[in-house]
């Protein structure tokens, strides 16, 4: 047995030694790889000038994508180059039929190196270009092995009917990385479309954020017809799930719908927009942004609300400054009925005045509202045009004045009090009393 097995591994190692010296150690291959080092010594000789012509090239570039490009040429510009000088011979070595083993297998490796060069240099980091990066490397390998059509065929070959739609799991992969780049390029040119209308001063902000958004279902809705077309499927074979997705949206999807569909109400109607000061379901704060899903809400305290857009359109809503910024503050408060009424008009009136956020007109104003069981109650109305800086913090500064003002001049500010008066008294419970009191003092 043991030399049996002996006797396998010999004729293995012989296998190895006879595939190396005929097919690996030959002449033609030494011819390559000697042409293929000619090529990187040409590569080098050439560096400064193959530096220096992209660089001038690269500036007719806008000076924001110039620094961008540079850098990626600088650190790209030897293997373009000697991929292109590898491309140029093999192309040569095929039509005149020039050994070219080696060469063919350094121009795949570097197209490959190339490929996920770019790729990593301009799409983040995400799982896709991991796969794209290991992808662009099997196919290299495939090549270079010779089974690239051999792979290709068997994967084309593996196939799922669904109706009059046929999938295979070539046709699946090639659309992924289709479909991969057009969603990748939609996303950039939306963006960009994006970036154009925020900086338009024709547009209110309401149109601004319809367009956005009309844009932007615009583009992938291209995008997906277009991969679907590019990788070669009859838009006619998805016609028998046309059911299926309008159930779809009838129960599952309804909620995404409704918050769409309310979201381009909103935008319509000018009900809500950026900058807006809102209140609904007892949250308060600045409207930042419309989105196709939800409006975000920023309080006072900071925390960012996002809230879909369906609750804008079927609940309550409070908009502080939807035809204007002014907004009224009333603030309430009671004196005793031994103060001097006009000069608590006055020092109410005065702590109004001294505020930077009160406006000047309308002016403040201050009425005697009621004459309550314990004190005399006063309503001071003033307005502001900054709702977005808070509406409670405006309220306690004038409070903490009108504070220090009646402190001041002895106002004093009336709480709840009560006289008992007692008819008849036992003696025994006047002399508990009376010892009581004599403790206290």
């Amino acid at each position: 047995m043991v030399e049996m097995e002996g006797t396998e591994v010999e004729g293995l190692i012989s296998s190895l030694e006879t595939w190396f010296f005929n097919d690996i150690l030959i002449l033609d291959n030494l011819i390559s790889f000697l042409v293929f080092l000619l090529l990187i010594a040409l590569t080098f000789f050439l560096k400064k000038k193959l530096l220096m012509q992209g660089e001038r090239v690269l500036q007719f570039l806008p000076e924001r994508l110039f620094e961008t490009a540079k850098e990626f040429w600088e650190e790209i510009y030897l293997a373009f180059t000697l991929a292109f000088l590898v491309g140029l011979f093999n192309i040569l070595a095929a039509i005149l039929e020039l050994p070219a083993a080696i060469t063919y297998i350094a121009g795949y490796l570097l197209a490959a190196w190339l490929i996920i060069k770019f790729i990593t240099w301009f799409l983040p980091d995400t799982i896709l270009v991991q796969i794209i990066y290991y992808l662009v490397w099997i196919v290299a390998a495939l090549n270079i092995l010779g089974i690239y059509d051999m792979v290709i065929n068997f994967l084309e070959g593996i196939e799922l009917n669904l109706g009059e739609l046929q999938l295979s799991v070539m046709l699946v992969i090639r659309g992924t990385l289709v479909f991969a780049l057009l969603f990748w390029i939609a996303s950039w040119f939306e963006k960009y479309l994006r970036k154009n209308l925020d900086q338009s001063d024709n547009l209110t902000p309401s149109v601004r954020v319809l367009l956005q958004k009309i844009l932007r279902m615009l583009v992938y809705i291209v995008a997906f017809f277009i991969g679907l077309t590019s990788v070669g499927i009859d838009l006619g074979a998805f016609a028998f799930i046309g059911g299926a997705i309008g159930v779809g949206l009838g129960f599952g999807l309804q909620k995404i719908v409704s918050n769409f569909i309310s979201g381009i109400i909103i935008i319509l109607d000018k009900s809500i927009k950026p900058g807006d000061v809102v209140e609904i379901d007892e949250v308060f704060g600045e409207v930042r942004s419309l989105n196709s899903r939800f409006v975000s809400v920023v309080t006072r305290s900071g925390k960012e609300f996002l809230i879909p857009n369906e609750h804008f359109i079927t609940n309550r809503v409070i908009n502080w400054s939807y035809s204007n910024d002014l907004v009224r503050i009333d603030l309430d408060l009671g004196v005793g009925y031994n103060s001097n009424l006009n000069q608590v008009r006055e020092l109410v009136l005065q702590a109004a005045e001294e505020n930077s956020r009160i406006l000047k007109r309308p002016k403040p104003v201050c009425l005697v509202k009621d004459f309550g069981d314990n004190t005399v109650d006063f309503q001071l109305r003033f307005w502001i045009k900054d709702p977005e800086n808070g509406v409670d913090n405006i309220k306690s500064e004038v409070m903490y004045e009108v504070w220090d003002l009646f402190h001041e001049h002895d106002i004093n500010i009336a709480f709840p009090q009560r006289d008992l008066h007692m008819s008849s008294i036992s003696s025994d419970a006047a002399k508990t009393m009376k010892e009581i009191w004599s403790k206290d003092e």
